[in-house]
């Protein structure tokens, strides 16, 4: 039987004490970058591995942030997780992920877990903004909080991404084309980026001296819904859209596939930004004209604010607002049927 590696044998191999072992694995005291050097590679050529639960026992600390999001099968959230344990990692952290499934009860459920797990920080994205003040689970939790892209009134930390700049510049975009019938398809209303993307595109239809229809304005209850439905009653219209503005998958596909269907050619019968990230939209054909929100950007600005409150629990909450790109592709066009010329913005 292959005889277990202990920090004897690390310490033997580095050349050093079990105690500065201990302090250099523990992040406990000071350690020279050339003494932690040695002990990595000890470590490495050893094959020891730590035993995380003795370490939290003796420390007190975890070093685990808990991620909890709607529901992992959306691939933005996926692609979130990818890029926020990676940046967790590179600082010493590894993340205990869970889905709400949008259900209060969980959400308070998974809070309890994570505080037994003891986790030492929560990122999320609420199921909801406006909870009552007896169900607001939040409430109670006496860990950090991270919160993603939710605007809700308790103490946390909050990143943001800026939908509204982002949906105005995408609806100007089209209007220059000379698109005057945009559509749009969006979250819901009843949390910050389904009211954010439609503030944002008002202000640019405005802009454009375009006025405002309800009729080409789809905002879903999921991020996982097919608006086939929606979508054929748009295009069925006796003014549909030739241009539409679309949350990204699964949602855009769909919407695409039914309009292709109706026989609508893309971009020549239909212009279409999405709106996602850039890995969401590299398999689609033609490549998306796209609002990109940059994941990995989300997740560092994240990360840094979690360190920040671990390292000084009673500093000012902060906001990060994280930008975008509005990336050009092949899926925009000028109106063929309408023959519009391309209409000078308003500043």
């Amino acid at each position: 039987m292959k005889q277990k590696i202990s920090v004897r044998d690390v310490a033997e191999a580095a050349g050093v004490s079990i105690a500065t072992v201990s302090r250099a694995l523990n992040d406990s005291g000071y350690v020279s970058d050339e003494v932690r050097r040695r002990i990595e590679e000890a470590v490495r050529l050893t094959g020891y591995i730590p035993n995380y639960s003795a370490r939290q026992l003796r420390t007190g600390r975890s070093r685990t942030i808990g991620l909890m999001v709607s529901n992992m099968a959306n691939p933005l959230l996926a692609e979130l997780f990818a890029a926020l344990e990676f940046h967790l990692y590179a600082n010493g952290y590894s993340l205990l992920v869970a889905s709400t499934y949008d259900v209060p009860a969980r959400e308070a459920e998974l809070l309890a877990m994570f505080e037994m797990r003891r986790v030492e920080a929560i990122v999320v994205t609420p199921s909801r903004e406006n909870f009552g003040e007896d169900e607001n689970p939040y409430a109670r939790c006496k860990l950090p909080l991270l919160v993603f892209d939710r605007d809700i009134d308790f103490p946390a930390d909050f990143v943001l991404q800026d939908h509204r700049a982002a949906l105005r510049q995408a609806t100007r975009y089209l209007a220059s084309l000379g698109h005057r019938r945009i559509a749009l398809f969006g979250p819901s209303l009843a949390i910050r980026g389904g009211r954010e993307r439609l503030e944002g595109y008002k202000e640019g239809l405005k802009s454009a001296g375009l006025p405002f229809d309800e009729d080409l304005i789809c905002m879903l209850r999921s991020a996982t819904d097919q608006p086939v439905a929606q979508m054929e009653a748009m295009l069925a219209l006796k003014q549909p859209p030739t241009a539409m503005i679309c949350l990204g998958t699964p949602i855009l596909p769909a919407a695409m596939n039914t309009a292709r269907q109706a026989g609508r050619r893309i971009p020549d019968d239909l212009s279409v930004i999405g709106i996602g990230t850039e890995r969401g939209f590299a398999l689609m054909h033609p490549p998306m004209t796209a609002v990109r929100f940059n994941l990995d950007q989300v997740a560092r600005a994240a990360t840094e604010l979690i360190l920040r409150r671990l390292e000084e629990p009673a500093a000012e909450r902060l906001t990060r607002i994280v930008g975008f790109d509005l990336v050009l592709g092949e899926t925009c066009s000028p109106p063929v049927a309408e023959n519009a010329p391309a209409m000078a913005l308003k500043t």
